[in-house]
């Protein structure tokens, strides 16, 4: 997109207060993904969190200088050059610029609904259109009122075909969706029960959908209802169906299933074809069909539908992060590559660890249609702009074009001599991006720099988290402070760090300082209190600005003299009190001392009083929760009647922030909360997923037995899988012997004989389970609560008894 910041003002509707002359080329709602700064143009949104006019100063002193807002601020006057489009509705104005770009792009536009499959077809028609189509598809899973205009400005002028997917939540969003898309090709994929509730029936939710395609000249979609309900409300439109009914104009004869594969037998036009795909199940079958028809009707002939639908690959639908050698963190995203999709990878590495230099790997980009001197050179230009210190191409193409990468980027024909002529050792404490066509084969750099361990590990699901992290934020208006103590609940400290950092939270909460130190070491610039202040670590403490929590007032002058040693004049603490959990804290005795300490002039200043309580999670506790709120109001009181400054208060856990509203003051502490355990019975979603892999099966006759100790006896001829997972890798021995259960397959098996160190068995008789089969021990089958329930403790030990030898796995759709 190429547009002045004056035929943007008109576009939108709105008022101009004009600054630097400014082309702009991309748009962000987000300040943290901004690379190319100075020709971006930046919609200052507002949410239930957050608000983007608050950081506009940021981004003008990072270079940017063009804001579209909804109200002016005082501050606003002091950036000098910036130009603000003043609009009543920032939301609506980016949604009107994208519906300009999109009338006035000559690309023939597809617009893709339906409960589910929206984002498989849409890559699916992607991977399988030819170069010579020049299709342009938007991002994964941008289909929101803010995705959907943020894809259609992501067309490019040489754009022949855009896909875009339109996703509805409620009565009322499909019209602004398709004022903007306006289709001229309509695919629906599917009715489900997603998204239903706010829908009196599934025909209402059906008929809203409908609404996509009312301009449409074709339609696509399944034979039957409920395509036939959509052809009644657009009637002006030609349908192109599937299905095995004589009437559909791709009908389907036949199919076979063959290991993870299918084959179709279909009739278009008089001609018969087959065409396999590399995927067993329904939903692909469906899929693959939408993605047939549209191939068909583009004029591709019928016997060039196999040899394309055979070179299938699943969707990512997730960006992998995993921890690398020598202290590095990969970004696998290697399953496309595309200019566009590179550019979101960027913006994504941007975001990511701020306190390490980025590399990038990026193979030949796939046919475009483009002249590839130009889709290297603004990969180049990307690529700079994005503070990348450190690049390597892979292929024969990107080689080509080595002057538009940065000095000193290196340049290998093939991934095979990538993994000959690159050391290890050369990659040490960096973030690397792996962002490659499926062709090259990427995964063998992944296993090549990533940090070796067995096939055992903890998936960390980043949008179940931060799902989580926003129920929360809905329940208090208070500052949020989040525990990343003890490897954050297991599931890795840095990278957890990062994410609620990226969301923006109050406070990070550590046990320990050298915790606290890691995170500043990975770029983590949140404030940061630490739990368990040790004397020894006073003086790194101060160094890497890590607040101590004050639980005595022999710490509170051990800790100011530390400060003067360090000549430092201002110091924040948080002083914890003891209200009835009698493990450590000042008790009301102590605070007239307390308040003699923080009246005189010194360094050390009270940020926060805080306490712990009981039992917030337990009606049965209910009463002395409250004892304990009213000696904490009490003792604070007292405190903050003897200082001229605001001192803040907070007193909640995660169950107390669900349970107790009234006591949210003026800070909450999040903890297991964040990882989906709800003391409210809240449907939260499970973060962490305990998963490994068959290793060998065995048949055991009747009578004989398992294990150490002949712990267990089989009952019946079994079948007995062994997996690589032991009680050293957080798997607890009290599970063995039938106490505990996997998942595999689907089904729940039991474990039989004791927990080894390294390794256990679970009886898979009659499941089919074989070597190389996913196993969960807990995760989104089996809930940790349930394991937990099984030992007798709590979700806290089963998540933070995980071993770190287990590698943990971040991924986000």
């Amino acid at each position: 997109m190429h547009y002045t910041i004056t035929e943007i003002a008109a576009i939108t509707n709105a008022t101009l207060t004009s600054g630097e002359p400014v082309e702009i080329t991309e748009c962000s709602i987000d300040s943290r993904t901004i690379l190319r700064a100075g020709r971006t143009l930046f919609f200052a949104l507002k949410g239930e969190r957050h608000d983007g006019h608050d950081y506009i100063p940021a981004l003008h002193a990072a270079g940017a200088r063009a804001f579209v807002v909804s109200e002016w601020r005082p501050e606003f006057d002091a950036l000098a050059g910036a130009n603000f489009i003043l609009a009543d509705d920032v939301l609506r104005a980016l949604q009107a610029l994208a519906a300009h770009h999109r009338r006035h792009s000559p690309a023939e536009v597809i617009g893709i609904t339906g409960s589910d499959g929206k984002t498989i077809v849409k890559e699916w028609i992607y991977q399988l259109a030819p170069g010579a189509w020049r299709l342009y598809r938007g991002p994964l899973s941008y289909n929101s009122q803010v995705g959907v205009p943020l894809s259609l400005l992501g067309i490019e002028e040489n754009a022949a075909i855009a896909v875009i997917e339109a996703g509805i939540s409620r009565p009322g969003e499909m019209e602004r969706l398709r004022e903007m898309i306006d289709p001229d090709v309509g695919i629906f994929t599917h009715l489900g029960d997603a998204h239903g509730e706010n829908f009196a029936s599934r025909q209402e939710k059906l008929d809203e959908k409908a609404r996509l395609f009312r301009h449409c000249k074709l339609i696509i979609g399944q034979e039957g209802e409920p395509l036939d309900r959509i052809r009644r409300a657009c009637p002006r439109a030609a349908c192109l169906t599937w299905g095995e009914a004589p009437c559909a104009a791709v009908r389907v004869l036949g199919q076979r299933v063959d290991g993870d594969g299918r084959e179709i037998e279909a009739e278009y036009r008089g001609e018969r074809f087959r065409f396999t795909i590399p995927f067993a199940d329904e939903a692909s079958r469906e899929n693959a069909m939408h993605v047939a028809c549209f191939l068909l009707s583009r004029g591709l002939p019928p016997r060039e539908i196999d040899e394309r639908t055979r070179r299938l690959v699943p969707v990512a639908m997730r960006m992998e992060i995993k921890e690398g050698i020598n202290d590095c963190t990969l970004v696998n995203d290697f399953y496309n590559s595309d200019p566009a999709s590179f550019r979101h990878s960027l913006q994504a590495l941007a975001a990511r660890e701020p306190g390490k230099e980025r590399v990038v790997i990026l193979s030949d980009f796939e046919e475009s249609g483009r002249a590839a001197a130009d889709l290297y050179r603004e990969a180049g230009e990307a690529i700079r702009e994005a503070g990348v210190t450190r690049f390597i191409g892979i292929g024969e193409n990107i080689g080509r074009f080595r002057e538009a990468f940065p000095p000193g980027a290196r340049f290998h024909e093939s991934t095979a001599h990538f993994l000959r002529h690159e050391e290890r050792e050369g990659f040490r404490g960096q973030l690397v991006l792996l962002k490659g066509a499926r062709r090259f084969q990427f995964e063998y750099i992944a296993g090549f720099l990533q940090k070796q361990s067995h096939g055992t590990l903890l998936e960390v699901d980043i949008n179940a988290m931060v799902y989580n992290l926003n129920y929360f934020r809905t329940l208090t208006p208070a500052r949020l402070a989040v525990m990343v103590k003890a490897f954050s609940y297991g599931s890795g400290t840095r990278e957890i760090a990062a994410l609620l950092q990226y969301h923006r939270v109050d406070y990070l909460m550590v046990a320990f300082a050298d915790e606290g130190i890691e995170l500043r070491a990975a770029g983590i610039t949140l404030p940061i209190a630490v739990m368990n202040p040790e004397r020894e670590a006073f003086d790194n403490m101060i160094a890497f600005n890590l607040e101590p929590e004050i639980y005595a007032l022999d710490l509170l002058h051990d800790f100011e003299q530390a400060l003067a040693r360090h000549g430092v004049k201002r110091f924040p603490a948080h002083v914890k009190l003891n209200t009835g959990m009698n493990r450590s804290g000042l008790d009301e005795g102590e605070i007239p001392a307390l308040v003699d300490f923080f009246s005189v002039p010194r360094a050390l200043f009270a940020r926060s009083l805080f306490s712990h309580l009981v039992g917030s999670d337990d009606p049965a506790h209910d009463d002395f929760t409250r004892l304990q709120a009213d000696r904490f109001e009490r003792m604070t009181a007292a405190v903050q009647a003897c200082l001229d400054y605001p001192i803040w208060r907070h007193l909640l856990n995660s169950a107390g922030i669900e349970r107790f509203p009234g006591y949210h003051y003026d800070m909450v502490r999040l903890g297991i909360g964040l990882h989906g355990i709800s003391a409210a019975g809240a449907p939260l979603q499970p973060v962490s997923s305990f998963k490994t892999h068959v290793a060998a099966t065995r048949r055991v006759a009747a009578g004989q037995p398992v294990g150490y100790s002949r712990a267990s006896i089989t009952a019946r001829d079994s079948i007995v899988a062994t997996l690589p997972v032991g009680y050293a890798d957080g798997l607890n021995r009290h599970l063995g012997n039938r106490a505990g259960e996997v998942a595999v397959r689907g089904q729940r098996v039991p474990f039989i004989g004791n927990i080894c160190m390294d390794s256990c068995m679970i009886d898979v008789t009659d499941t089919g389970a074989a070597v190389g089969d996913e196993v969960e021990i807990f995760g989104k089958q089996i809930p940790v609560t349930e394991m937990a329930a099984r030992l007798g403790t709590i979700p806290y030990e089963v998540l933070t008894g995980v071993s770190q030898r287990v590698k943990r796995v971040y991924f986000k759709e």
